[in-house]
């Protein structure tokens, strides 16, 4: 008896085109995979010349305690909770409620400065402005107010070592801001910190509380409150015609924790965790952001809280440098779609190159 072949067997032509339109649409639709964006190309940006005019060397404060780094775009890293230094003619800082911590974010500079690297290498020589405080935390908290974060025997003027050195902390902080509004008209900062919470998540902070993150969509993008009292209100300003709001939060392809997400990193707010649930503990933006961002006045500046996990810090170098390439690809490619417009900014920095 001849046997069939299987390319005249009708049922095994249906199979075939039932696979093919399953594979086809794995192939080309998010929903049907676990998506992973494509790597940015920044082609609208020319490589900047490294002369010694550019290549600034880094300012420091009072003892080394702070270092600013001058920046060519408009970002800007800050890295308060990771330095090395530990004085002993420092006391340590007295303050023991609750809230206060005293621990540092450990490798929270390393991996600052690793991310402001990839994103002058994506950016063809331009980098962010980048402030690192060297104290370490037990000594001094830059992201709290003066009073409650810098304490010690008075040397000068009424200040004592911290105090002086949170001023200038926060001195640089003013000065990347101010700069990056004038020669750029708006801008990104960038808070970076570590976090102990059992979930694991990229926590991203607005200055939104976990309850607001929580309200439905519709109630996000129809109380006019919510985004003018958010650290992204001039972003929002900005793009408000065409994203919502709730689209530059958790967006899949519209929001920096849509984009971590995206990369397989366990993101809140995303649009997988839209908000933390009320069992899990959350950063929603402490000191700096709440000063710095654009939630003030006629302020540019737009800031995000970025909340590290330890597994993402401390964990095997094979992971960490992964994970560094992941973030940093994502925060260009938000700068590059919100931030970096390829003209205002680039001429500008142009022209200031130029000059004899």
């Amino acid at each position: 008896m001849a046997r069939l072949n299987p390319l005249r067997n009708p049922r095994f032509l249906v199979l075939c085109g039932v696979f093919s339109v399953i594979l086809f649409l794995f192939v080309i639709l998010p929903e049907f995979q676990n998506h992973i964006p494509l790597p940015i190309t920044i082609d609208d940006v020319e490589p900047i010349q490294l002369t010694p005019e550019i290549l600034i060397d880094p300012t420091f404060g009072y003892h080394n305690y702070s270092e600013f780094v001058q920046g060519h775009l408009p970002v800007i890293i800050s890295i308060p909770h990771g330095g090395h230094l530990f004085p002993d003619e420092i006391p340590d800082r007295k303050q023991n409620f609750p809230s206060v911590v005293k621990s540092n974010d450990l490798n929270t500079q390393e991996i600052g400065r690793a991310i402001s690297n990839l994103i002058m290498k994506k950016f063809k020589g331009r980098k962010p402005y980048m402030i690192v405080n060297h104290l370490g935390r037990s000594k001094l908290d830059v992201n709290r107010p003066l009073k409650e974060g810098a304490e010690g025997i008075v040397i000068e003027r009424s200040l004592s070592e911290t105090q002086i050195a949170w001023n200038d902390y926060h001195t640089f902080m003013n000065d990347a801001v101010e700069e990056v509004e004038e020669r750029f008209g708006r801008g990104l900062l960038i808070d970076i910190h570590g976090h102990g919470h059992s979930e694991n998540y990229i926590e991203l902070g607005y200055v939104l509380s976990a309850e607001k993150l929580s309200l439905p969509t519709d109630t996000l993008n129809s109380d006019p409150t919510i985004p003018t009292s958010s650290s992204i209100r001039a972003l929002y300003n900005r793009k408000q015609s065409h994203l919502s709001f709730a689209e530059l939060l958790r967006g899949k392809t519209t929001s920096l924790g849509g984009r971590l997400q995206s990369y397989g990193y366990e993101t809140v707010p995303s649009h997988v965790h839209k908000h933390p649930l009320k069992t899990e503990k959350y950063f929603h933006g402490g000191y700096s952001v709440q000063k710095y961002g654009s939630r003030h006045g006629e302020q540019v500046v737009d800031a995000i809280q970025i909340e590290l996990p330890r597994l993402l810090r401390l964990g095997n170098e094979e992971q960490k440098e992964q994970f560094l390439l992941d973030i940093s690809e994502s925060i260009s490619w938000f700068v590059k779609e919100y931030y970096w417009n390829g003209g205002q900014g680039s001429k500008r920095l142009t022209m200031d190159i130029e000059k004899p």
